[in-house]
């Protein structure tokens, strides 16, 4: 083999290594997790160059089996980033949204759904049939959402109590639960949080014309004012 050929070579493969080896430690600074991936991937390539020709075999090894669960872990973020941007995007704010992440459950009339002063543990939203708040004497309609807003309160207690007027179909998504997903799935933490923010504003509209006397504001059972159907 050509002299010249061997050091080229040579030195093509040491270079391979030293740039697996910055690329690793500019990687422990970055903070951006998918430019962290980008890198992580460019270094999975140079070492497992590197390492086959000097014949590191279980760096190589190492290296080659980091490459598919970088890819993986790259498109899950990009898949995270479009999903927010979608939910960032989204003209219209609806409770149904939610049904993707809730569990159905059939009440019968009659049927207590939580009373006042019990932790508020979970929230709700009513898919058909009517519900009473019984502290104030308001009567809910299918599309309503209760209690998201209790979920985050200091306290978390009940401050109404809710009753079947008749058989009803409703989604559940328990505390612990939304909590998880708040965590787990951006999008959901984005679309509850513009949710609420929604409410909250809708619901100080309500109170301003409630305050000139043409209409009363509806209130959610975990004590706040809702902009629920009549």
């Amino acid at each position: 083999m050509h002299p010249w050929y061997t050091t080229s070579a040579w030195s093509w493969l040491a270079d391979a290594g030293y740039i697996a080896a910055l690329l690793t430690f500019i990687a422990f600074f970055m903070k951006d997790s998918l430019r962290l991936r980008q890198v992580a991937l460019a270094s999975n390539v140079f070492y497992a160059v590197w390492a086959a020709e000097i014949h590191l075999l279980p760096t190589m090894v190492l290296h080659l089996a980091l490459f598919p669960v970088n890819c993986v872990r790259l498109v899950q973020i990009l898949r995270e980033r479009r999903a927010i941007d979608r939910a960032l995007a989204a003209a219209e704010i609806q409770p149904e949204w939610l049904i993707h992440f809730m569990t159905r459950r059939r009440v019968s009339a009659g049927t207590v759904l939580f009373r006042r002063g019990d932790l508020s543990d979970a929230m709700y939203f009513l898919a058909d049939g009517r519900l009473h708040l019984d502290e104030l004497s308001i009567d809910l309609g299918a599309g309503s959402l209760i209690g998201e807003i209790g979920l985050f309160t200091p306290d978390g207690k009940r401050t109404q109590s809710v009753r079947a007027l008749t058989n009803c179909s409703i989604y559940v998504l328990r505390r612990h639960d939304a909590l998880a997903l708040y965590r787990r799935d951006p999008s959901f933490g984005i679309f509850l949080i513009r949710l609420i923010t929604k409410r909250l504003v809708d619901d100080i509209a309500l109170e301003r014309i409630a305050a000139t006397g043409s209409v009363r504001p509806a209130v959610a059972a975990d004590g706040s004012p809702e902009a629920a159907p009549a």
